[in-house]
């Protein structure tokens, strides 16, 4: 997309007033222009969808018209025409302004501007990360991968015959092609996301969210309210989610059995799935030391009487990796795990079917199904190799979609299925975080990604409220979520990191969002946080508080558009919780995430309700399979990973004695 010198200046000046010049050291005196940050949001934008760069033209077409004034009851000048005192004061009008769209236009930019001053790169290299104390924890040089093997080599038109293809290989798509080859099928698995070799995977924060994220890390909901983390890459989200490997609570269960007609999800053939995975997976908890948030948070709960425990994670210790970068490394296992440490589906179920002749297409997008008088024939797909579009045809006798709970839908819609429920019942656990500064070094980007979770109010209101959990935090996503009032202000608090410990707060939504397809048909994500959801959030925050008071922090954020900071010989402990319940928390006033998406093809009993069997079938094309999130009849209530592979256990298992 082409910009005007205009809109670049613009676009200057926007990024050198979150980062000015200040006078001081190297770091201080620095700006977004010395660093080329707006040529380098550019560069990024370019790379997402039309319908993305379009809409971020038209924010700095927006900037550069002198109109822009009636947005802030400034001078009628285009912001390259406006002293950096005047931006300031436009965007804290802009960022609690009247119109969502405006305060969206405001974290657009404010995130941008962090993410890529601070988590960019030049030849491995930041002029920020000195000052801010951040190192990659090393190299090692582990196993390769065993994969290369089975990848389908590519170069025209071609058509392939299986017993069974798998579109998508994360949680659920690896388990399936491990069960299904491991039973003697023809197996093939087809994934959009590129395959990353280790050598690929640097763990430098924004070139692997480039690589390994949907929408390079920079996917939203269509009103920009909540920040979606999925993975698009070989392995899928099992390649970059924090290893926390939770069963699926029991009173879920039931509730997915009882008011879903599910019995099949009490049953000891379902648990076995639990089982497989987690001898397979070395699934364990507190075997390693937790990281210093970790260990305030587990402290904390305890000395304040709440229920908290050790999370079970998917980490395995490799051959000859010293003890001290093994546990260093674990924070980095979501920017690639070069160490091979995670048991995600690239190191555990994806070798294992390979090692039974199963084959892989990645970087292979599924247009749709391939179904004749309502039974299932295969797929048709497409590559682009060195610009010219390849067509895929597979023929598969059972197909299983396992491309998560934003594209499965979409797919299925893109085949025709035309169940009123496919695409509705989007749940994301959304999450909050609240940060805190310690009088102490705590590195948050090193050591176990997410160690302790805190369960005192998981059933708040029946099976619904949040957990307390920790993230792994690193300068560019610190940066983006970090609040902004001022180009002094923001540069301490980023100085302030490598001392600053962030609980999350994640909640079970009761309230869904839906998927909808643009008019390419491809999947947009609507989704606005209910009343209800709000309020379980809103006393997470105030509980999390509470434990950072306790633990002695000196500094206290919550991260909203109107900052709130609490600090210590300064403030009134309940008087900042207070502050909490006034503050407006509708969209693109503070930071919302998701890194869990489920429902949308929910399975269940139910014809009318439910778009999938209780088998995992859908009920418009028989030997059409669904094995993901997306098959959730609702939030799992825990990190879902391993409740994505007990399910895609049972449902592979229902394959096999169908075939």
């Amino acid at each position: 997309m082409n910009y005007s010198q205009k809109q670049l200046e613009a676009l200057r000046a926007v990024c050198n007033c979150f980062i000015p010049s200040i006078s001081g050291d190297a770091y201080w005196r620095r700006n977004a222009a010395d660093w080329h940050t707006a040529e380098r949001i550019i560069r990024q934008i370019d790379k997402l969808t039309l319908r993305e760069q379009k809409e971020f033209q038209q924010l700095l077409s927006l900037l550069t018209n002198p109109l822009v004034g009636l947005t802030w009851g400034g001078p009628l000048k285009s912001v390259n025409k406006l002293s950096e005192t005047q931006i300031n004061k436009l965007f804290r009008k802009w960022s609690t302004h009247r119109l969502k769209n405006i305060r969206k236009g405001y974290n657009t930019l404010k995130k941008l501007s962090g993410l890529i001053y601070f988590g960019d790169n030049d030849k491995g290299l930041n002029p920020n990360w000195e000052a801010l104390k951040y190192k990659l924890p090393g190299p090692f040089e582990g196993k390769q991968s065993t994969l290369d093997k089975g990848i389908i080599d590519v170069s025209a038109n071609q058509t392939f015959e299986c017993d069974v293809v798998i579109v998508g290989s994360g949680a659920g798509g690896g388990l399936a092609a491990a069960v299904l080859s491991a039973a003697g099928y023809r197996v093939i698995v087809v994934e959009k996301g590129q395959y990353y070799r280790n050598e690929a995977c640097n763990q430098l924060e924004l070139e692997m969210f480039n690589r390994l994220y949907e929408g390079r890390g920079l996917l939203t909901t269509v009103d920009g309210s909540v920040s979606v983390l999925a993975g698009s890459c070989l392995g899928g989200g099992t390649t970059v989610n924090w290893a926390g490997a939770f069963r699926t609570p029991d009173y879920i269960l039931e509730e997915w059995a009882k008011e879903h007609d599910n019995p099949h999800f009490l049953s000891t053939e379902y648990r076995e799935g639990f089982d497989f995975v987690e001898k397979r997976n070395a699934i364990r908890a507190d075997f390693m030391d937790h990281n210093p948030q970790n260990e305030t948070l587990f402290k904390g709960a305890r000395k304040l009487g709440w229920n908290v425990q050790a999370i079970p994670m998917n980490i395995r210790k490799p051959e000859g990796l010293p003890e001290e970068l093994f546990w260093k490394s674990q924070g980095f296992s979501p920017l690639g795990d070069i160490y091979g440490s995670k048991q995600s589906s690239l190191t555990s179920f994806l070798p294992d079917a390979v090692g039974q002749n199963a084959q892989i297409l990645f970087a292979t997008t599924v247009e749709r199904v391939i179904h004749e008088h309502k039974i299932v024939r295969g797929l048709k797909a497409f590559t682009i190799q060195n610009g010219q579009r390849i067509e895929i045809d597979i023929r598969a006798r059972r197909v299983i979609i396992a491309a998560g709970s934003i594209h499965s839908p979409a797919i299925l819609k893109r085949s025709g299925l035309r169940h009123p429920e496919i695409g509705k019942n989007l749940y994301l656990h959304p999450t909050v975080p609240v940060a805190a500064v310690y009088n102490k070094e705590s590195n948050p980007w090193y050591g176990p990604m997410m160690s302790t979770v805190v369960d005192e109010f998981t059933r708040l209101d029946g099976n619904y409220g949040f957990k307390m959990e920790t993230p792994p935090i690193h300068p560019g996503l610190f940066a983006a979520v970090a609040n902004w009032q001022n180009g002094h202000q923001y540069k301490k608090d980023l100085l302030d990191a490598y001392k600053t410990q962030t609980f999350i707060i994640l909640t079970r939504d009761k309230f869904g969002g839906r998927i909808k397809l643009d008019k390419n048909d491809q999947p947009l994500i609507h989704y606005h946080l209910h009343e209800y959801d709000k309020q379980h959030l809103i006393q997470g925050m105030q509980r999390a508080v509470e434990l950072h008071y306790e633990m002695n922090a000196q500094k206290i954020h919550v991260f909203h558009n109107q900052a709130l900071l609490f600090e210590r010989g300064r403030d009134d402990i309940n008087f900042f919780k207070n502050e909490i319940l006034k503050r407006k928390w509708a969209p693109n006033y503070f930071s919302l995430f998701t890194a869990h998406q489920m429902g949308t093809c929910r399975m269940g009993g139910s014809a009318r309700k439910h778009p999938l069997k209780p088998n995992g079938e859908t009920r418009e094309v028989k030997n059409l399979y669904v094995a993901d999130a997306s098959a959730f009849p609702s939030a799992s209530g825990a990190n879902p990973m391993l409740s994505i592979q007990a399910l895609a256990y049972y449902i592979s298992k229902n394959v096999v004695n169908s075939l």
